[in-house]
């Protein structure tokens, strides 16, 4: 079976989101939630698997506060996120072959855009794409002029290889084409990055799923999806990371070089 080269883990910011769209049945007082993504080497280049908060939303603050309303608000690395974690590994926009985006949500479509000017692709779910492009608004956290425009986009119909030891996996509930990741590394062996599929520990030592969906009737979904990576950690004797714990993403970052 291929595998990666080696995983690189970025993180672009951080957000204030009340615990209860991470946990369900959680309280709603505000936790801070690291804005995280992940760079992969293969045989086939360097694949980006989320792009970060964009700059262009955070300094638009009539969308931001619409979107998050506490009192806390988000920040990112100064200049553009992306190009400032993408340069601390380091790599530059046009050094990727392809990026992938798990959801259009704005912690994780603020790098669209400029992989687009740089003639990157962009891999997303087709329902993503068909949500977020005809139905979602900033009511639902997405913002249009993240995504609107030419991009690239690779449109992906159930669980897709993205490059040797690289896969999307679906994992809908938290949004309608949400996808998770699959990187098989030759040392350390498979890892899942479950995204927003379950954003904290507690959800996996729990099995208690996020608390949000921008669709009503996609709850048992949610449900679903975090079951499934459950059942393929232990099928895989993987280790399976969640995307919004801060304690948890700082314990794995990676060594110098990345993970192999």
């Amino acid at each position: 079976m291929a595998t990666a080269r080696r995983l690189l883990l970025l993180q672009f910011g951080s957000e204030p989101s009340p615990k209860s769209i991470s946990v369900r049945g959680a309280h709603d007082g505000i936790i801070w939630c690291p804005i995280v993504g992940a760079a992969v080497e293969t045989d086939a280049g360097w694949v980006l698997l989320e792009t970060g908060i964009g700059r262009p939303f955070l300094d638009d603050a009539d969308a931001r506060r619409a979107i998050y309303q506490s009192r806390e608000q988000p920040w990112g690395l100064e200049g553009h996120p992306l190009v400032t974690a993408l340069a601390e590994i380091p790599l530059a926009v046009r050094d990727l072959s392809l990026a992938c985006v798990s959801h259009l949500h704005i912690d994780h479509s603020g790098g669209v855009r400029l992989l687009a000017e740089a003639g990157v692709p962009v891999a997303v779910h087709h329902r993503e794409l068909d949500f977020a492009q005809s139905r979602a608004g900033v009511e639902h956290a997405y913002y249009a002029p993240d995504y609107d425009g030419p991009v690239d986009w690779r449109v992906l119909e159930g669980d897709t290889e993205l490059a040797p030891g690289v896969w999307a996996l679906e994992t809908p509930g938290h949004t309608p084409g949400h996808l998770s990741y699959r990187v098989d590394l030759p040392e350390t062996g498979t890892w899942l990055l479950a995204v927003d599929a379950a954003d904290l520990a507690e959800n996996l030592n729990d099995r208690v799923a996020p608390g949000w969906s921008a669709e009503p009737d996609d709850v048992i979904r949610a449900e679903q999806s975090l079951a499934r990576l459950l059942d393929e950690a232990e099928r895989l004797d993987a280790r399976l990371v969640p995307g919004h714990d801060q304690a948890f993403w700082s314990a794995v970052r990676h060594p110098p070089g990345g993970h192999r």
